[in-house]
């Protein structure tokens, strides 16, 4: 009995010092064991394991009241010296001083390096809406660079020959409550609530093969580009419909002989060489209506003829079970892998059929063209 008495009173006079340190302690509120405490979560993925602290560099907390009206954000970043999202325990705190007893909704934007440095470096962006107190939670949108609209009615993504910035977004659907003097066990301690993070930014890595006629596969032969209506994101990271189409084109490309690629070796690959073009969009919606969906079209530039006019997100997500044990729903797949492989081999001018692979397998899926 004495044991445990002495228990109890040296629990209560640890929360006691606890709240008094915390009481006179005015600009370091970091440590106090009260407010609200977010985690982050980067596992909505192929491999589905957490990988946020080897991928993410920068996050942005938004917080919204109850009635989705912006309260305040914190953002934190690695630096050269220092990687504080790299811990395994890595949160963000928000004091009771900063946030009132109440409801609270967060959303969250990151990178790999923190904003204003991304921002400061070449290549189109992705461009947040600087909010005010007060400011509705629609009016927080994410905005990719974009030229003027050309003669076919799309705006080209001017990425200066550099990859997109990696964005992550995370929105918690449920709300958390800050309740005054929240107590664990006796002590004093933070809500804490944690945030899955989505990738929106997509890499494809497409490759233009002979199958049968030997010949020149130049890279600067084909004209490549992907149409979508992806380039302005909502507080939800739903694409607004009403946004102007984006026209991205390869960052870089170049040429291999097929002898010195593993895949140029597969059964009908005879041609010299190998056309490769890598691009970067933004996130990538299967809809309804295949016509709403973004097309991936190569055109041949020395006779203008198309030879791939695809609907990019039904070929991406077509044989999707072959990648998981696990049934994903189109947009899962789309919203969970960010490396897609599409070799096309090429027969006439025009593709015969595709090996479509994923970031994380070193094997394919054959595809055959439906039109033929």
């Amino acid at each position: 009995m004495r044991l445990s008495r002495l228990r109890n009173i040296l629990t209560l006079a640890l929360a006691a010092c606890t709240l008094s340190a915390c009481s006179w302690m005015e600009e370091d509120l970091s440590e106090c064991p009260d407010g609200l405490d977010v985690y982050f979560k980067y596992d909505y993925n192929m491999q589905r394991a957490d990988m946020f602290a080897d991928h993410v560099g920068a996050v942005t907390v938004y917080v919204f009241d109850e009635h989705n009206r912006f309260v305040m954000q914190r953002s934190v970043a690695n630096t050269a010296g220092n990687a504080p999202l790299k811990a395994h325990d890595f949160h963000i705190h928000f004091s009771s001083n900063e946030l009132k007893p109440g409801k609270y909704s967060l959303l969250a934007l990151a990178g790999q390096k923190d904003y204003a440095e991304m921002l400061a470096a070449p290549g189109a962006k992705f461009r947040r809406t600087e909010l005010k107190k007060g400011d509705d939670i629609q009016k927080l949108m994410v905005t990719l660079d974009r030229g003027e609209t050309t003669a076919d009615n799309t705006a080209p993504v001017e990425h200066e020959d550099m990859p997109l910035d990696t964005l992550w977004h995370g929105l918690n659907v449920r709300t958390v409550e800050i309740t005054p003097d929240r107590t664990v066990d006796g002590v004093y301690a933070a809500v804490k609530d944690t945030i899955s993070l989505t990738r929106d930014t997509k890499q494809l890595n497409i490759t233009l093969r002979q199958s049968e006629d030997e010949g020149e596969m130049l890279a600067d032969n084909f004209d490549v580009r992907i149409i979508d209506r992806n380039g302005l994101l909502a507080h939800d990271n739903t694409p607004d419909a009403a946004d102007s189409r984006l026209c991205y084109t390869p960052y870089a490309r170049w040429q291999t002989d097929a002898a010195d690629d593993a895949v140029g070796s597969a059964p009908g690959a005879v041609g010299l060489q190998a056309a490769h073009y890598e691009l970067f969009t933004s996130r990538i919606m299967k809809h309804g209506d295949t016509a709403d969906d973004a097309r991936l079209i190569i055109t041949n530039r020395t006779n203008g003829e198309t030879v791939v006019d695809i609907p990019l997100p039904y070929y991406l997500t077509r044989d999707r079970d072959h990648f998981s044990q696990d049934l994903y729903t189109a947009q899962e797949f789309l919203d969970r892998e960010y490396k897609y492989n599409l070799s096309f081999f090429l027969v006439g001018g025009r593709w015969q059929y595709m090996i479509f692979s994923i970031g994380i397998l070193d094997w394919g899926v054959r595809v055959q063209n439906e039109n033929l």
